[in-house]
């Protein structure tokens, strides 16, 4: 049994798509693995990981690494905040509101919606949050709520002081904010993700569907919209809200936010055009540059289009390619374009290069180069899903509204060919 033996059984239990994250990675985490768990031979872990779940929990922790931490990227907490003053406690609720983390990592998410129900004055009985995550690990640890400096970054850490206790070399989150968090370790794709579950008002899925193929990522989004109320609000991440492009689902009016009111009907009318984007240049605060907030740029999102499956002919350019988006991952916005400039010298057929040049340009808040490049990308691969998606929200933005159509209408045209193929 070799190693994409493995990398399907990882697909088959948990969405992950090789592509992701890099068969390196994959490759990496098998060994490290193997030596813990004393095994020499690939064959023998197959069959371990095949029949033990714990150590299939072990290799996927192993696998995707959790980078997170409180507040993490800010603008969707200003938005919640600001929905529950706005939206939720002007309507006078009789029932409390129901709200899902998933994944909710190691804790930083989940806890982070608790202290803005706290600073809103949303008792604990008046607000239930469920976290849901696939690891154990994650699990455990999130529930101890005891944390490093990794977690609190930035320079607003007022709440800490407000939440946190000092405890040797970390900080332990208090017990008002850290009971009103219940958590569970679930697989969304599961079965028993969905069963016996009450609707919510509200869900973080954010950075999840990244890991997943097309396929993958609407059988979780289907999941998602299942357990949302008929008015409630999806937050997603950066790259991800191009799956929204045929649901019934409308943008929150929040720069940056990428939250989304599940509204219209269930064919899809008055979807949303894919994703909000900002409409000025976000402040930076001192000390923190745009560079260093990560946003997800998704690897599954562009594997079907042309021009990647051409430029895999080429391994070291997609190499380069691969770590541009795991670059971007990470929040390295400055080295990831660098990556891109330097394939795009060697070839400037690279339609995924412009691509990932419009997000990183539109995460600097300059939306006139980010559509240049979208358009760049579209030119080189006119069936380029994601860049079409985004020009339909860049014209619609800018009031021209039969340019947006036209670019939707194009978008919806590729999902259909592609969902007649199987891609």
């Amino acid at each position: 049994m070799t190693l994409p033996a493995i990398e399907r059984l990882l697909k088959q239990k948990m969405g992950l798509h090789s592509s992701t994250v890099g068969s390196g990675t994959i490759s990496q985490a098998v060994e490290q693995r193997m030596r813990a768990c004393g095994v020499t031979d690939i064959d023998d872990y197959r069959n371990i990981i095949s029949q033990s779940a714990t150590e299939l929990g072990a290799l996927i922790d192993t696998v995707v690494i959790p980078e997170t931490w409180f507040f993490r990227d800010q603008y969707p907490f200003a938005a919640f905040s600001d929905w529950l003053r706005q939206t939720w406690l002007a309507g006078n609720p009789t029932s409390p509101l129901r709200i899902l983390s998933v994944p909710c990592s190691t804790g930083e998410e989940p806890y982070t919606l608790a202290m803005c129900l706290a600073d809103c004055g949303i008792a604990a009985a008046d607000a239930q949050i469920d976290a849901v995550d696939i690891s154990a690990v994650n699990i455990e640890k999130a529930r101890n709520a005891c944390y490093g400096n990794n977690s609190f970054r930035g320079t607003e850490l007022g709440f800490r002081d407000r939440h946190f206790e000092p405890v040797g070399t970390g900080f332990q989150l208090r017990d008002t904010i850290r009971n009103r968090v219940h958590f569970q370790q679930l697989n969304i794709l599961d079965q028993a993700f969905i069963e016996g579950r009450a609707h919510y008002h509200v869900i973080f899925c954010r950075n999840l569907l990244i890991y997943f193929d097309r396929p993958t990522q609407h059988q979780a989004i289907d999941r998602l919209e299942q357990l949302l109320t008929s008015n409630g609000i999806l937050f997603l991440g950066h790259s991800e809200t191009s799956l929204l492009l045929e649901r019934p689902f409308s943008a929150l009016d929040f720069p940056r936010s990428f939250g989304f009111c599940r509204t219209g009907d269930s064919n899809g009318n008055n979807a949303v055009e894919a994703r909000q984007t900002p409409h000025h240049n976000p402040r930076r605060q001192p000390g923190r540059r745009v560079q260093n907030e990560p946003l997800p740029f998704s690897e599954a999102n562009r594997e079907n289009t042309p021009a990647a499956k051409a430029a895999n002919d080429n391994f070291a350019a997609s190499d380069l390619m691969q770590q541009a988006f795991r670059l971007a991952d990470q929040g390295h916005l400055d080295e990831a374009a660098g990556h891109c400039t330097t394939l795009l010298r060697q070839q400037e057929h690279r339609a995924d290069a412009y691509y990932l040049l419009g997000l990183i340009r539109e995460a600097a808040g300059n939306t006139g180069e980010a559509e240049q490049m979208f358009r760049n990308s579209v030119y080189l691969d006119p069936d380029h899903y994601e860049a079409l998606a985004q020009l339909s929200v860049l014209s619609r933005q800018k009031g021209d509204h039969d340019s947006a159509e036209r670019f939707r209408a194009r978008a919806a045209r590729v999902r259909q060919r592609r969902q007649e193929i199987g891609a």
